[in-house]
């Protein structure tokens, strides 16, 4: 097996995993997941899986993205049960609008990369609620979860990094997510240092 298959596998793998982390913090009360946010990124997230596969057309790079669809609409499920749900605001509707742009886009014009660009600036705009909250209560994220992502997100960078083919487009959509979660980390990290 090639070492950047291997390493593609494992990003998939520790996102899984780290799903199942976020999960047990969920019933252990450590983080508090809104429903609505997850209703957003689930569609989201099937989204980018579907567009970034078809783009990219390697198994050893999209195979996170597939993982975390998957993951992320069991999380919306497991949300519903153990979240609170708030009525949807007129930012996740604009979010959920550039995601529905985002398959029109795709069907109109056959273009996944097109579909995956608008994609990851909804997941962008997806995150800024979570900010909002978290620099007001940073208790309400557990940081682990968000940090193993981010390391799950740069092993994907380097996948495409050892799998170089000249297709700057499949690095927008990893880069991009390292440094959303990253500032999720971050921003949860603050109640840690702040009580000490």
């Amino acid at each position: 097996m090639k070492f950047s298959l291997f390493l593609g596998i494992a990003a998939g793998i520790l996102q899984l995993a780290t799903y199942g982390l976020y999960s047990w913090h969920v019933s252990k009360g450590k983080s508090q997941p809104n429903a609505t946010t997850w209703t957003v990124w689930a569609f989201l997230s099937v989204m980018s899986a579907s567009s970034y596969t078809v783009m990219t057309d390697d198994f050893a790079k999209y195979f996170l993205l597939v993982v975390s669809g998957v993951a992320n609409v069991a999380t919306f499920f497991y949300a519903l049960v153990a979240g609170k749900f708030m009525r949807i605001q007129r930012w996740d509707w604009l979010v959920l609008c550039l995601g529905i742009l985002s398959g029109l886009v795709w069907w109109e014009y056959q273009s996944a990369a097109y579909a995956n660009f608008i994609v990851v600036v909804a997941d962008a705009l997806a995150f800024f609620p979570m900010y909002r909250g978290l620099w007001s209560n940073p208790s309400l994220e557990y940081p682990l979860p968000w940090f193993l992502w981010t390391l799950a997100y740069a092993l994907t960078v380097l996948v495409i990094a050892l799998r170089w083919n000249g297709h700057y487009q499949d690095l927008v959509s990893p880069i991009c997510m390292v440094f959303l979660h990253l500032a999720v980390g971050l921003l949860a990290l603050r109640k840690t240092t702040e009580t000490t």
